[in-house]
């Protein structure tokens, strides 16, 4: 069993002490009935920690096979309530101290669109680049992919709100020192497939206008740097 205070008990108020214990123990089903309960209290309606609790064990529980049959809606339910906690914690307290778990349930997403991308299929990529955007609006990346798949499904006028508030943030943006493995990710498949779109219409000016832009960020990236030198020169 896990120590309370590695699993993040110094955070927790002490009636949520039972949530910590019951996730250490693997007792996720008891875990989800206890957190949700915690979310229909008054009191505690409004605190991050119980949806905190239930994105995990709902992450966790769509890891595992056991529990496929009865909670086939394990890793969306993850997503909605890591939004949820998001959502109310205000102070970016909680996350901030989970990081590492918001962190793994990205890559998860991450994963799942890389292999949509892969095939191709922008119908399905569409929902899954929103999941990502549920618990992780900032990412600038999956507003680009977003565009990029708006534009492919004839969704014009969806694709240029998408990619105002995709170029407002990019613009935004002064530095990637903080940024994680799966956000580069994130943002390398992002500015790729939008250009490859642009390429595609032969609107050369624009896609050497994005990639322009974005390349001081991703000279490292190896598959970025791929494609903008195929498609600059």
């Amino acid at each position: 069993m896990l120590s309370l205070v590695s699993a993040g008990s110094m955070a927790q108020p002490p009636h949520f002490d039972d949530l910590v214990i019951l996730f250490a123990d693997g007792q996720y089903e008891k875990l989800l009935k206890e957190a949700e309960a915690w979310t229909l209290k008054e009191k505690t309606e409004k605190e991050p920690l119980p949806y905190l609790y239930l994105a995990r064990g709902n992450f966790e529980m769509s890891k595992d096979d056991q529990y496929q049959e009865a909670y086939p809606r394990a890793f969306n339910d993850a997503i909605g309530f890591a939004a949820k906690c998001i959502k109310k914690d205000i102070d970016k307290v909680v996350y901030e101290e989970f990081i590492d778990f918001f962190t793994d349930l990205k890559v998860a997403c991450a994963e799942e669109i890389r292999n949509l991308v892969e095939l191709k299929d922008y119908n399905k990529l569409r929902g899954s680049v929103m999941k990502i955007q549920r618990f992780d609006t900032e990412d600038i990346g999956s507003w680009f992919l977003l565009a990029a798949c708006q534009y492919r499904a004839a969704d014009k006028g969806g694709a240029k709100i998408t990619l105002q508030t995709a170029n407002q943030k990019l613009d935004a943006l002064t530095s990637t020192d903080k940024w994680r493995s799966v956000d580069f990710m994130m943002f390398r498949m992002g500015i790729i497939e939008y250009a490859a779109y642009l390429a595609e219409m032969k609107m050369t000016e624009a896609m050497k206008s994005i990639l322009g832009k974005t390349k001081q960020w991703m000279e490292n990236d190896e598959d970025y740097m791929t494609f903008y030198n195929e498609h600059m020169f």
